[in-house]
C-alpha cells in the first residue's frame, strides 16, 4: 500500500511519527512472547496502523521541534498495514 511505501522511504531511526491504529495480539488477548538472542524473554504487541504523521521534516534527523505533520493514510478503505 501507499502508506507502507511512504514509511519505508522516509522513516529512519530517530524520526519522529504518530501512529493511531490497532494493537496485535496473541489468541489469548496477551502480548507475544518470544526469546531473545541473549536467552532473556520479551513480549511484544504488533501494532497496525491506519493512519501514519510524520511528525519531523524529511531533513531533520529527530529530536527536535515538531515539524511538517504530514499525514499517510487515514481514509477509510486505506487497509491494515503491518509494522
Amino acid at each position: 500500500d501507499k502508506q507502507a511505501e511512504s514509511c519505508n522511504q522516509y522513516l529512519s531511526k530517530g524520526k519522529q511519527v504518530l501512529c493511531e491504529g490497532r494493537l496485535q495480539h496473541d489468541t489469548n488477548g496477551s502480548p507475544r512472547v518470544f526469546t531473545r538472542k541473549d536467552g532473556t524473554a520479551g513480549a511484544s504487541f504488533e501494532m497496525v496502523a491506519q493512519t501514519v504523521r510524520f511528525l519531523t521534516s524529511r531533513s531533520e534527523s529527530g529530536g527536535g521541534e515538531y515539524g511538517g505533520g504530514e499525514a499517510v493514510g487515514g481514509s477509510e478503505d486505506a487497509g491494515d498495514i503491518p509494522f
